[in-house]
């Protein structure tokens, strides 16, 4: 998958943002995805490759499957893996990363916030 339809299929979640939080030019390259502020997936423009929320149930199981998927940097390894996106992850397979990564978040909202951006 390609960065522009991986920005696509993140933008295409109900009420989903991206946004470039970092004015460290250190961080220029990053993009992340939030719902109501909270994040579920975020991009490295330069390395190609996203770190996306996760059930944990499904983390080691993903990095046996696929060489792409491995542990996120800098995140945790219990809730979030790290995936490139020239690999050989399907393409079906990230949607379904990201949608669910979006699920996650979206699900643990309070009911005023689901109520605030229209997920009630």
């Amino acid at each position: 998958m390609n960065i522009e339809e991986f920005r696509m299929v993140c933008l295409s979640q109900s009420c989903a943002r991206e946004n470039a939080p970092w004015a460290d030019p250190r961080y220029q390259n990053l993009i992340t995805y939030t719902v109501a502020g909270k994040w579920f997936c975020l991009l490295n423009l330069e390395t190609k490759a996203c770190l996306i929320k996760c059930r944990p149930d499904e983390v080691i199981e993903l990095q046996d499957r696929f060489m792409g998927i491995e542990p996120a940097w800098h995140m945790n390894k219990k809730h979030w893996i790290g995936l490139e996106l020239k690999s050989d992850v399907p393409d079906d397979e990230i949607r379904r990363l990201v949608h669910q990564a979006y699920s996650l978040v979206a699900a643990r909202l309070t009911k005023s916030a689901k109520r605030a951006i229209g997920l009630l």
